[in-house]
């Protein structure tokens, strides 16, 4: 079977918007399932079963990182490709997946030992079967994303999730405990692979010839993705190790729930600045602008919900996961605080990496994990779990101000003009996490995280609006949005 011609890309900003929406609408679907799934089984399974499962996927996450040939991105990157390498990429991701499994099997003990936790063997030694049987899953997913296909993509990852998120929930009647989560996981392995071969039509067949080919692209990826995975990954590797398993449980679901609004709301609005400046490169002061408008726009929103979340941190933990979860409160705090400090300079970032200033960023992210791993050895040893949340968020600030000081020192982006537009989101997000940590209206959970819900964003929006108009009223987010309310308000008195 001949390997389909790549689609024709005719209007390139649709397509965009098409693919970012599709994206968009994979990401919400995917974590809200995620969401709802845990929300439902944090009332039927204790903080160590979360705890086991999670340390378990360290490991996977770890061996992925250095055995992940990134075979499907390396097919997309050739852009037409013909039988022989789709075949190859495909063969290679099947090699890889079988060594994968290997090399789990063979670290399982390891883990168990390091973790302080037998549990987590039997639970790597299941999944590395289920690694073994991925790589094998149609490579004609690749294909489909190569041309645009978005909408396949859509159907096979939140179909997977759901079915995932319904066995772990069917089984959590029958065993009560971690097993349930690992039906959950190997469900949506197997709907995965099924829904490859169902929704394209493409049958790839062993073949070998154009690996070194494949490999030559491929292992760039492969390089990156190790780099990530050390990154933002060794805070967890050391709350395993530091940690019992049900403080590890704690620690990862917090974690979870602390990032969802700025993990979900930052990238959103900062991924459509990439192309726009893009577009702009032969301008740079337009382009700096824009930077700062979108950088204006994004701390607005994502300072306030961080802030936010974390004083209604016990509130929302009783609320969204019971009594029994209680003590992850500071990790949800913790974690609110890290979102906000990870997306404050998100489009200063997008801008070096447009100009091609990649190579500072890159050294800016090492030394933000040197001062991580400093912070973090001098503070473990006696505040334990919470002195890896207080290492993440100073080396964060840490990286906020490095970026800044690059965008200044190489696009010659006034650090001062930069700086200016975290002075009204930081300052009224401040006086709203005193107001809300200062009283309580009601022993009933829900009553008091809604009725604070509402009197912090009341009291935000006022702040932002007033200083907005002390300020003269420049263009904004409150420019956006007094626009947008007074066409709303105008059409609906024409009605």
């Amino acid at each position: 079977m001949s390997p389909p011609p790549p689609t024709v890309v005719k209007d390139a900003k649709a397509s965009l918007i098409k693919g970012a929406l599709w994206s968009l609408g994979m990401r919400w679907s995917i974590k809200g399932i995620g969401l709802l799934s845990t929300f439902i089984m944090a009332r039927f399974l204790a903080p160590q079963d979360y705890g086991v499962v999670a340390l378990a996927f360290l490991v996977v996450g770890l061996v992925d990182a250095f055995l992940n040939a990134g075979s499907n991105q390396a097919l997309v990157r050739i852009g037409n490709p013909n039988h022989d390498q789709i075949n190859s990429a495909w063969t290679l991701r099947a090699m890889q997946g079988v060594l994968m499994a290997v090399v789990l099997t063979a670290l399982a003990p390891l883990a168990a030992q390091y973790f302080h936790e037998p549990r987590v063997q039997n639970v790597l030694w299941i999944v590395a079967a289920g690694m073994a049987f991925m790589g094998f899953s149609n490579i004609g997913m690749a294909l489909a994303y190569r041309d645009l296909q978005f909408g396949v993509e859509y159907r096979a990852a939140v179909t997977a999730k759901l079915s995932s998120a319904l066995v772990t929930l069917a089984t959590a009647l029958y065993f009560g405990d971690y097993r349930a989560l690992v039906c959950g996981i190997l469900a949506g392995y197997v709907c995965e692979f099924v829904l490859s071969y169902r929704l394209h039509p493409y049958r790839p067949r062993w073949c070998t010839s154009r690996i070194p080919e494949i490999w030559a692209i491929s292992k760039w990826l492969l390089t990156a993705g190790i780099g990530n995975f050390v990154l933002r990954r060794t805070d967890q590797i050391v709350a395993g190790r530091v940690g019992t398993t049900r403080e590890y449980g704690l620690f990862t679901v917090g974690a979870d729930i602390g990032q969802i609004p700025t993990g979900e709301l930052g990238p959103t609005l900062t991924r459509p600045l990439f192309p726009i400046l893009a577009s702009m490169q032969g301008d740079l002061e337009r382009a700096k602008s824009a930077t700062l408008r979108t950088l204006s726009t994004v701390n607005s929103v994502t300072i306030p919900l961080g802030f936010g979340l974390a004083a209604v941190s016990a509130e929302a933990t009783l609320v969204l996961l019971g009594a029994q979860w209680r003590e992850a409160a500071p990790f949800v705090a913790g974690f609110a605080m890290i979102g906000v400090v990870q997306y404050l300079t998100g489009p200063l970032t997008t801008l070096m990496n447009v100009v091609g200033h990649v190579k500072v960023h890159s050294k800016v992210i090492w030394m933000e994990f040197a001062a991580f791993a400093l912070l973090a050895a001098a503070l473990t040893p006696e505040y334990e779990l919470i002195g890896l949340i207080v290492a993440r968020l100073i080396s964060g600030l840490l990286h906020a101000l490095m970026v800044i000081a690059a965008t200044h020192k190489y696009l010659q982006l006034p650090a001062g003009t930069a700086l200016l537009t975290y002075l009204r989101p930081v300052l009224g997000s401040v006086a709203m996490y005193v107001m809300l940590t200062s009283f309580s209206v009601s022993s009933i959970a829900p009553i008091e995280l809604m009725t604070k819900v509402i009197l912090g964003g009341g009291f935000y929006v006022t702040w932002m609006l007033s200083t907005w108009a002390l300020a003269g009223k420049p263009d904004g987010i409150e420019t956006m949005a007094t626009s947008l309310l007074t066409r709303v308000l105008a059409k609906w008195r024409t009605q």
